[in-house]
């Protein structure tokens, strides 16, 4: 008899399930026990859909940026390179109108390297002999003076610096009207000598070549004075002058001809 109550119980349970399973209320949506069931499989499919969602969404994203840097990385290079050529078209433009402004001008060259050796400061220009070049015509830029031609070949030139000890060049102050001789320091600097104690100079004064050395044209800017010492000099005074051209800046030269050497 218990055996055929429990057989009895589990029919109807499972009538029951069934029964639920397929009631429906009228607006045909699902009864709340079989919300129940389904509710678990529900809370899955969603969690997968919010998932693939996320994941293609971040993919995209970083698709995306990946696109925008390399096309930020493109902007900035052609901005570069258009400044460059802003740059570059300015400076030919001022070295046209020194051309025009000057009777002695012979060519432009451009630095197509740098020489620091332990004996010579140099540049090479991409001018030499084949383009009227020779030995010991002046090199300056917009700026000023920036040396005299060493050395030359067929095609290119060596250009002595104005800083290099082995360089020299008569010079006059603009403001005391006082002549002396410029030589490389061996560094950024040059030496301005043979300045007498008693003389006034002032810090900031400029040097411009006097022409007296019969080799550089008169008038050429060369520096501006920066440091005085009259301490332990000596008959003159100790003068550091600053050239107006850096040499590590220079990209583009004019060359001079020659003036009447002295005899």
């Amino acid at each position: 008899m218990a055996r055929g109550k429990k057989r009895l119980v589990i029919l109807l349970s499972l009538l029951f399930i069934a029964l639920a399973l397929m009631t429906y209320q009228y607006d045909k949506k699902p009864s709340q026990f079989f919300t129940f069931l389904s509710y678990p499989f529900d809370a899955l499919n969603n969690l997968r859909a919010t998932v693939s969602i996320t994941f293609r969404d971040t993919l995209n994203a970083f698709e995306e940026n990946k696109r925008l840097k390399s096309e930020l990385t493109a902007l900035i290079l052609q901005k570069q390179k258009y400044e460059e050529i802003l740059l570059e078209n300015k400076r030919l433009k001022e070295i046209l109108s020194l051309k025009n402004s000057r009777p002695d001008y012979i060519a432009t060259a451009k630095v197509i390297s740098r020489g620091y050796g332990r004996l010579l400061s140099t540049l090479v220009i991409n001018k030499g002999a084949n383009d009227g070049i020779k030995k010991d015509m002046t090199v300056i830029t917009t700026r000023g003076l920036v040396g005299k031609i060493y050395s030359v070949r067929n095609n290119f030139s060596e250009v002595l610096l104005l800083t290099d000890p082995n360089f020299s060049v008569a010079v006059r102050l603009q403001n005391t009207r006082r002549e002396g001789i410029i030589s490389g320091a061996g560094h950024k600097y040059c030496l301005l000598k043979y300045i007498p104690l008693d003389e006034s100079i002032d810090i900031g004064e400029t040097v411009l070549t006097s022409g007296l050395d019969g080799i550089f044209p008169a008038g050429l800017p060369v520096g501006v004075v920066r440091h005085i010492d009259k301490e332990g000099a000596g008959l003159f005074q100790n003068i550091l002058v600053l050239p107006y051209k850096d040499n590590a800046k220079i990209e583009e030269v004019v060359i001079l001809g020659l003036t009447h050497k002295m005899s």
